[in-house]
């Protein structure tokens, strides 16, 4: 970034000790407006009601797709949705998906959380990734290479807006992963009680479709499953393990199209701390007309394979959309703004060829003033500090609101952004 360039989009700010002062009095009682335990399992359950839960892994995006299907799943069948708190991890998430004892095994692991932050360390002990494997085999335990990452349980009504779920499902929060404990919370005293729909075999073991005319193919996915016939079942809880992947639920009728689109177009984030910091950012840079979005995915698994080409691949795309620029005269600047999100340094060898061709690039590091409030964000369950765990929030966020938006092949991350980017168009 040429310091010319700098000085004419970070012009200094009137009454910023004003602003910080405010960010601090909105933090303080913005959390403890939400200290109440939102877990309603301490009241008796009701014996007609019918619930419906499944086991959330990977990384915030892949958790939050899962959140989006079970959602419409629970609308579907008219159960209540018991939610799962996020798991917010220091570095790459080490929850993958795994077959459903398996993974429930590891998410016991994740408990209530008390006052000793030390304990929020989770160690696992994985080989490396390994290309083209079945997901069970991709990481095998090995106790020569652990690693130790810190983590956090979030509530997720703490960062989304619910109001559309509140119209349209009952929900209850989960505050951890005890099988035994949902039991009795759900006075579920017989085994007969509760129907495991899933049966994972495979990462894609099972399709889901609303139509039981539907003609479209398994594709990747192992077998279907009728969710008519799944709403006849009587059981008290329908307990799946993974329900992730965006293709998962084929929707074809057309009340679920309706609700589909709703719930993706409303259940947003909301946080307004987050969003504070969001909006000040993008106002920075000059504006959501004055800049375009990239996402440069390079950090973790398939993507470490991949840098070169995912790199060389936006600079082509940007340089196609761009054709009067002048691809030879490193010092000028595109007719707009880029910001770029991604998930390893500015100095990544990687990414210097895009730096190169593009001199006039923002990352989150430029605004390290503003990001300020996110440092005393902590989390109401544990008091963990939150700021390593939203940072990639925010980037994702500012992206999204860019005129056009460049996204990574195969990225959740960059998936989201470009919905959120569509939706800000519309």
């Amino acid at each position: 970034m040429t310091s010319s360039f700098s000085n004419t989009i970070f012009k200094p700010r009137r009454h910023a000790s004003i602003f910080f002062l405010f960010i601090i009095l909105l933090t303080t009682f913005y959390f403890i407006g939400h200290e109440q335990p939102l877990n309603k399992f301490n009241n008796s359950s009701d014996c007609q009601e019918k619930y419906l839960t499944y086991l959330p892994h990977d990384g915030f995006n892949n958790q939050r797709i899962e959140l989006e299907n079970a959602i419409f799943l629970a609308w579907f069948l008219n159960r209540t949705l018991i939610i799962p708190p996020i798991l917010f991890f220091n570095g790459v998430a080490p929850i993958i998906s795994q077959p459903y004892d398996e993974l429930y095994n590891l998410l016991t692991q994740f408990m209530q959380p008390n006052n000793d932050f030390k304990k929020n360390n989770f160690t696992f002990c994985f080989s490396e990734y390994k290309k083209d494997c079945n997901f069970v085999l991709c990481f095998r335990e090995d106790q020569n290479n652990c690693k130790t990452v810190s983590y956090t349980m979030y509530n997720w009504e703490e960062l989304m807006d619910f109001t559309f779920l509140k119209q349209h499902i009952n929900y209850i929060h989960r505050q951890d992963f005890s099988l035994k404990h949902l039991l009795e919370s759900l006075q579920i005293h017989d085994d007969n009680e509760v129907y495991n729909v899933t049966s994972d075999q495979t990462q894609y073991q099972q399709r889901y479709y609303d139509n039981p005319k539907s003609t479209t193919a398994l594709g990747k996915f192992k077998e279907s499953v009728n969710l008519i016939d799944l709403s006849k079942r009587s059981e008290k809880l329908l307990h799946f393990g993974s329900v992730f992947s965006s293709i998962r639920i084929v929707i074809q009728l057309p009340e679920s199209k309706k609700f589909w689109r709703d719930l993706k177009n409303k259940m947003l984030p909301n946080n307004p701390i987050i969003i504070n910091i969001v909006n000040n950012i993008v106002d920075k840079i000059g504006g959501p007309d004055s800049f375009v979005g990239v996402h440069a995915r390079l950090g973790d698994g398939y993507f470490v394979e991949n840098q070169n080409k995912t790199v060389q691949e936006l600079i082509r795309k940007i340089q196609h959309d761009f054709k009067n620029y002048d691809v030879t005269n490193h010092e000028s600047c595109l007719p707009t703004i880029i910001f770029l999100a991604t998930d390893v340094k500015r100095d990544h060898l990687s990414l210097q060829p895009f730096f190169k061709t593009f001199p006039c690039v923002f990352t989150i590091d430029d605004f390290n003033d503003l990001l300020k409030p996110l440092k005393l964000l902590k989390n109401p369950r544990d008091g963990m500090i939150m700021y390593e765990f939203f940072l990639p929030l925010v980037d994702l966020l500012v992206v999204s609101k860019g005129n056009k938006f460049y996204q990574t092949h195969k990225s959740t991350f960059s998936k989201y952004a470009e919905q959120l980017n569509n939706i800000r168009q519309l």
